[in-house]
């Protein structure tokens, strides 16, 4: 089939206040079954990691109680209308699991790590002019300023006043993106953000791309005004050398946004902050590559 562009066919309806409790009710064109066989979809790579990882349905299930409560009480009952009668009408779970499961503070599985703050100082090393050299590559930076000169600790602060810089160089050390000299001079290794190694490096990133992907589709089919940008490219008449040569040219292409987005963000904070504007908006862009052999018919 030719290539072709694939527009998601979302269903707009008019926004509402999100702050105005909302008890969803039956939907009138008997979408349900469309739902859960988009849901199905959307879960099967995810269901593939759970048995790859031992994790079984029982536990799942447990989780996804949780996640019902949470969306039920932040999306749909602010404040003082959370009631155990009006979440159990909400998710289909009587009030006794509700009570066991609202008890003390509601988490899901949460991921915590200083990861993505990693992520984000290399990028702003190899992208911000001060903390690069007269040919462009990135400078040695000494941990501490010293007569004005760049310094990693200076580079951390302009992504994040969280997180020491000693524990995000350790971090950095850990993933094996940083050297320290003798000296105590920090370089950076000359290779793409991949984390070097464990299981859980990964999922952090999986689980932020993914959720915000996933909240900004069903945001969109909900009927959020203006919709937000959600396209993607589809072909199904390629051969493998051919799929592994666009895979490329999405590589080279992600790596010319992905410096000019840092760029720009970095400028557009520092004019936010110096015009006292409220700062409260945050963005996730991504872009993604998939392919694969299909079955013989």
């Amino acid at each position: 089939m030719l290539l072709r562009e694939k527009i998601p066919r979302h269903q707009y309806r008019p926004s509402r206040n999100e702050n105005q409790a909302v008890t969803p009710g039956p939907p009138e064109d008997g979408s349900s079954n469309r739902v859960l066989e988009a849901l199905a979809r959307v879960l099967m790579p995810l269901v593939r990691l759970l048995i790859a990882r031992g994790i079984t349905y029982q536990a799942t299930a447990e989780v996804l109680k949780r996640v019902y409560v949470l969306a039920a009480r932040k999306h749909f009952s602010p404040g003082e209308e959370a009631t155990g009668t009006r979440l159990s009408l909400l998710t289909g779970l009587n009030r006794k699991e509700i009570r066991r499961l609202t008890e003390g503070e509601t988490k899901a599985v949460a991921l915590e790590g200083i990861t993505s703050h990693a992520a984000a100082v290399h990028a702003v090393w190899i992208t911000q002019r001060r903390f690069r050299d007269r040919g462009g590559a990135p400078r040695v930076l000494a941990r501490y300023s010293r007569d004005g000169q760049p310094s990693f600790d200076e580079l951390v602060r302009q992504i994040t006043t969280d997180h020491r810089p000693a524990a995000l160089l350790e971090e950095l050390v850990r993933l094996e993106l940083v050297d320290v000299d003798p000296e105590g001079g920090v370089a950076l290794r000359q290779r793409p953000f991949l984390s070097a190694g464990s299981f859980q490096d990964k999922l952090l990133p999986m689980a932020e791309n993914l959720e915000d992907h996933a909240e900004a589709s069903v945001s969109n089919v909900l009927g959020h005004q203006p919709p937000f940008l959600e396209r993607s490219v589809f072909s199904d008449e390629l051969s493998e050398e051919s799929a592994a040569t666009l895979h490329e040219l999405v590589r080279r292409r992600w790596k010319e946004i992905h410096d000019d987005l840092v760029a720009q963000a970095i400028a557009l904070e520092k004019e936010d902050k110096e015009g006292g504007k409220v700062t409260k908006s945050r963005i996730r862009v991504g872009m993604y590559f998939y392919s694969q052999t299909k079955d013989p018919k």
